[in-house]
């Protein structure tokens, strides 16, 4: 069909489609930057603090299993 555009087309992305592609793209990396750096901002101090809280559960359990397997003799 000449004339109407159809058939035109060679089956791929055309320049204005490529660009509203690249544009979406943009958003979605400085949205994903944005949350990292909001991410890092808020976890300050209270990272540390659970950090530590896990390590001690951690410690207090191998010394329970320790306690435990001296029992066991």
């Amino acid at each position: 069909m000449v004339g109407t555009g159809i058939g035109k087309s060679s089956g791929g992305v055309s320049e204005q489609d490529s660009k509203r592609i690249i544009r979406q793209w943009n958003r979605e990396i400085e949205t994903e930057i944005r949350r990292e750096r909001a991410r890092e901002h808020d976890s300050g101090p209270w990272k540390a603090v659970a950090w530590a809280a896990l390590w001690l559960v951690w410690l207090v359990a191998l010394v329970t299993l320790m306690g435990h397997l001296k029992g066991l003799r």
